[in-house]
C-alpha cells in the first residue's frame, strides 16, 4: 500500500464531512489509526479495520471493492504451494473485537528477518485460539509454504503434549515417516528446524504448559514464524513478544452478544444487552454462550436473560473469581435445548453428557454415533445442533471438539451406567479396527487367536485402510485406554483385548512410545496371568525399541521380556510360551545380547517343533534366529534355518515372514560373494514388501538389492534400485542411510535422475 490509500480515505471522509474523530467512533477504531492511515504512517490496515472503515464511509459496490483494493499490499500475493500443509481449524464467522491486537500480532508476524514469535497468553475462555487463528487466516499469504497447528493440551485432564511427540507430528506433516523421526529431542528439534529453513511456513503452537514445551518447536531461521497461546506467561522463549488477553471491551463484548443472536434485538434493548455481557463477565466463551441461547429462542427479550442470569448470581460470582464458574452458562444452554419443542434439540441436550465423558481430543462423527449408540445421520444432526448451540466446536469438516471447561461440565452431568456402556462401545469400535487391520496385514498372525469379540467396524478395503483410520484416531486410543483402565466400571478384558489389537498398527507405524503407554495403563490394572503375560511381552517389545533411539531402558525391557516368559511358563501352554520365547529372542537381539537371544530362540524353536511347526510364529522364530547366528558368524547354521524358515513361511503366502527371510538371506548370499542367489532374494524380498505396502522395509531391502547388483555389474538395475530407494527413504528422514544410497548411486555413475523400479 502507498500514500494513494490515505488520500483515498481522506477524500471519501471528506465527501461525508466529518471529522478524524467522528470517523474513528463511527468505525470503532482509534483516532490514531485515522490519522496515521491518512498520512501513509500506518501500512496493511487488518482485514477487520478495512471493513469497519468501509462501513462507516458508507461504501458499496466498485467504490467498496477500490478503496479495499487500494489498501491492499504492493505485489501480487503470494501464491499457495500446492500440497503445502494448511491445518489451521476454521476462523470464527463473526469474528469480533481484537482489532488492535490482530494487527500487532500480524505486524510482528510479518517481519521476515527473523523467525518471528509471539506469545499470546490469558486466561481460559478468553479467545486466545480465536485470536492465533484469525491471524493465521489473515497471514495465509504471507506463508505459502503452508500453516502448522497443534494442540500441545497443557492445560487439561490428559498429559500435556511432550516436545517429542509433537516434533513427531509436525515432521510426519512435512513428509517424513513415523520411524524416521529421530529419537531424541534435541536431534528431532533440528531436523525439524532443518526442514523448515528456506520456507515461509507459520506455526501455531496452541495451549502451551511451559517455554520447555515449545522451545524445541520454534523455528531457527528467518521467514517462518510461530504465535504461541497459554495460560501462562512463557517469559523464557527466546525473542518472543508478549501480548496478553484480558477480557474483552464491554462495547466489543456487546457486539459479539449481538452477532450471535441478533443484532436489531441487541440494539434495541441495550441496557439489558450491557447487563447480560457484564454479568458474563465479558468473558468470550460466556458471553457467545449467552447469545446462543437468545437465538435459540427468539421470543425472548434480552432483558427476560438478564434476569435469569441475576438468578444465578452465585454461579457468576464464582464466574468473576474462577473461570470454571461459566457453567453457569452452559447450564443456560443445556436447558435451552432441554426445554425445546424440537425433539432434536432435546436429544442434543441428552447426548451431551455422553459425548463429553469419553477424554477425547476431538470426536469423528463416527465415534460420536458409537459413543451414544445411534446411527451417523442422527448423530450427525445432534453434533451439528449442539455446535449451533455453541457447546461444540467444529475445528474441521466431520470433526467436533469440545472446550475443556465444556467438558468438564458436560462430563459431570454423565451418570452411571449410562457412561460405562458410552466407553465400551468406544473401546468396542476401537478393538474392532484394531483386529480387523491385523487380521488384513498378516492373516496367519497367531495373535488372531486371541481375538475378542468386538463390534463392526468400519469398512476397510485393506490393512492400509485399517491403519490410516487408527492413524487418524492414535491420539483418540491412548486417551480412552488410559482413561478406561482407571475407571472400575469399565470392563478390564475388552480394555486388555483393545491394546493386545492395537500392536500390529503401532509396529508397522514405529509409534512405539503410544504402546508403551498403552500397556502399562492396562498392566497397571490387570490381574489375568495370560493377558498380562501377553500385555508384558508387548510391553518389553516398545522398550526395547525406545531404548535403540534413547528414550527407553534396556534393562527393563529385558525385565519385562523374562517375566512374560515365566507366566506363560506358569500358565502350561507352549503355543503361547512359545511365541514368548520368540519376541524375548526379538528383545534380547535389539538389547545387543547375542548369545541369550539365540538361547530364547532356541527354547521357542523347540516348543514350535514339538507341537509340529509349520505356523507363521515358527518361520518368524527361524528368521530371528538366522540372523543372530550370521551375526555370531555361523553362516551354516543361518543358512539352514533360512531355508526352513522359507519353507514354512511361502506355504502360508505371509507377505511380512517371507519379506523378512528373503531379505536375510539375501544379505547371507551377498555376504559370501554369491551375488546372483543375492540379487534374486532380495528381488523377492522387494516384491512382498509391495504386497503389503511396507515402504520402509521395501526402501531398506532396495539399498541392499543396490549393492548386490553393484557388487555383480549391473549397474542399470543398481541404479534403479537405489533411485526408487532414494524416493522413498526422503519420507524417513534417515540420514545415515540416505548417505550410503548417495555414495552408492555415485558409484554407479548415474547420479542423475534415472527410471526407478
Amino acid at each position: 500500500m502507498d500514500s494513494a490509500f490515505g488520500e483515498l480515505l481522506r477524500r471519501h471522509r471528506l465527501r461525508l464531512g466529518i471529522t478524524q474523530q467522528a470517523l474513528s467512533e463511527k468505525a470503532r477504531i482509534s483516532e490514531q489509526a485515522v490519522g496515521a492511515l491518512e498520512r501513509g504512517d500506518r501500512r496493511y490496515p487488518q482485514a477487520a479495520t478495512l471493513e469497519r472503515l468501509a462501513g462507516a464511509l458508507e461504501l458499496t459496490g466498485r467504490e467498496r471493492e477500490a478503496f479495499v483494493r487500494a489498501a491492499s499490499r504492493k505485489g501480487r500475493p503470494r501464491r499457495q504451494r500446492a500440497g503445502a500443509p494448511r491445518q489451521l481449524p476454521a476462523g470464527i464467522t463473526h469474528f469480533t473485537g481484537r482489532v488492535e491486537h490482530v494487527e500487532l500480532v500480524a505486524g510482528v508476524l510479518r517481519d521476515s528477518s527473523a523467525a518471528a514469535v509471539v506469545a499470546v497468553t490469558g486466561m481460559g475462555g478468553v479467545g486466545k485460539t480465536a485470536l492465533a487463528v484469525q491471524v493465521g487466516h489473515v497471514l495465509a499469504a504471507d506463508f505459502p509454504d503452508g500453516q502448522l497447528y497443534l494442540d500441545l493440551q497443557g492445560h487439561g485432564a490428559r498429559a500435556a503434549v511432550a516436545p517429542l511427540e509433537a516434533l513427531g507430528v509436525f515432521l510426519r506433516a512435512l513428509g517424513l515417516a513415523g520411524q524416521a523421526v529421530p529419537g531424541t529431542v534435541d536431534e528431532a528439534a533440528a531436523r525439524f528446524r532443518t526442514e523448515l529453513a528456506g520456507r515461509r511456513m507459520l506455526l501455531v503452537l496452541d495451549n502451551a504448559a511451559s517455554s520447555d514445551q515449545v522451545t524445541p518447536l520454534l523455528p531457527g531461521t528467518a521467514g517462518c514464524a510461530a504465535i504461541i497461546t497459554s495460560r501462562r506467561a512463557l517469559l523464557a522463549v527466546r525473542q518472543a513478544r508478549q501480548v496478553h488477553l484480558d477480557v474483552l471491551a464491554e462495547r466489543d463484548a456487546v457486539e459479539l452478544l449481538a452477532v450471535t443472536a441478533g443484532v436489531a434485538r441487541v440494539e434495541g434493548e441495550p441496557e439489558a444487552a450491557a447487563d447480560v455481557v457484564r454479568r458474563c463477565g465479558r468473558l468470550p466463551l460466556a458471553v457467545r454462550l449467552a447469545g446462543a441461547r437468545l437465538a435459540a429462542r427468539p421470543g425472548w427479550p434480552v432483558s427476560w436473560l438478564a434476569e435469569r442470569l441475576v438468578e444465578l448470581g452465585r454461579r457468576l460470582r464464582e464466574l468473576d473469581q474462577d473461570e470454571t464458574g461459566v457453567q453457569a452458562c452452559f447450564a443456560l444452554s443445556i436447558d435451552a435445548l432441554a426445554g425445546s419443542r424440537d425433539p432434536v434439540d432435546r436429544a442434543a441436550a441428552a447426548a451431551y453428557p455422553l459425548l463429553a465423558w469419553p477424554d477425547l481430543p476431538d470426536l469423528s462423527v463416527t465415534v460420536a454415533a458409537r459413543v451414544l449408540g445411534r446411527g451417523e445421520d442422527d448423530t450427525e444432526r445432534l453434533l451439528e445442533r449442539l455446535t449451533g448451540a455453541c457447546l461444540l466446536e467444529a475445528p474441521s469438516p466431520g470433526r467436533y471438539r469440545l472446550h475443556d471447561l465444556l467438558r468438564a461440565y458436560g462430563a459431570g452431568l454423565a451418570r452411571s451406567p449410562a457412561r460405562a456402556e458410552a466407553m465400551t462401545r468406544l473401546l468396542e469400535l476401537y478393538g474392532a479396527a484394531a483386529w480387523r487391520g491385523l487380521a488384513l496385514a498378516s492373516p496367519a498372525s497367531p495373535r488372531l487367536a486371541q481375538m475378542p469379540r468386538t463390534g463392526a467396524a468400519p469398512e476397510f478395503a485393506d490393512a492400509g485402510g485399517a491403519f490410516g483410520w487408527l492413524e487418524r484416531e492414535r491420539a483418540h486410543v491412548v486417551a480412552a485406554v488410559v482413561q478406561a483402565a482407571a475407571d472400575p466400571e469399565v470392563d478390564r478384558a475388552l480394555i486388555a483385548g483393545l491394546a493386545l489389537g492395537m500392536f500390529e498398527f503401532y509396529r508397522t507405524r514405529g509409534l512405539w512410545r503410544d504402546l508403551r503407554e498403552v500397556c502399562q495403563a492396562v498392566l497397571h490394572e490387570q490381574a489375568d496371568g495370560l493377558v498380562h503375560a501377553c500385555l508384558l511381552i508387548d510391553l518389553a517389545v516398545a522398550e526395547a525399541e525406545l531404548a535403540q533411539r534413547g528414550d527407553g531402558d534396556f534393562r527393563a525391557a529385558q525385565q519385562h521380556a523374562r517375566a512374560s516368559v515365566a507366566r506363560f511358563e506358569e500358565h502350561g501352554d507352549d503355543g503361547f510360551t512359545a511365541r514368548a520365547l520368540n519376541n524375548a529372542c526379538y528383545v534380547f537381539r535389539v538389547c545387543g545380547a547375542v548369545e541369550d537371544a539365540i538361547a530364547f530362540g532356541e527354547r521357542g524353536l523347540v516348543l514350535h517343533l514339538a507341537a509340529g511347526g509349520r505356523s507363521q510364529a515358527h518361520g518368524l522364530t527361524l528368521v530371528n534366529l538366522a540372523e543372530l547366528y550370521g551375526q555370531a558368524g555361523d553362516r551354516d547354521t543361518q543358512h539352514r534355518y533360512l531355508a526352513e524358515a522359507i519353507a514354512v513361511l511361502e506355504p502360508l503366502d505371509d507377505a511380512h515372514g517371507l519379506g523378512y527371510a528373503l531379505v536375510v538371506l539375501g544379505m547371507a548370499h551377498l555376504a559370501n560373494g554369491c551375488f546372483p542367489e543375492a540379487i534374486a532374494c532380495l528381488r523377492r524380498s522387494v516384491e512382498q514388501w509391495r504386497r503389503i505396502a511396507d515402504a520402509p522395509s521395501e526402501a531398506n531391502t532396495l539399498v541392499e538389492l543396490g549393492e548386490a547388483c553393484l557388487a555383480a555389474g549391473h549397474t542399470d538395475e543398481a541404479a534403479q534400485a537405489l533411485t526408487r530407494a532414494r524416493t522413498l527413504m526422503r519420507g524417513y528422514g534417515d540420514p545415515v542411510r540416505e548417505n550410503r544410497i548417495a555414495e552408492l548411486l555415485r558409484r554407479t555413475g548415474r547420479t542423475n535422475r534415472v527410471g526407478e523400479m
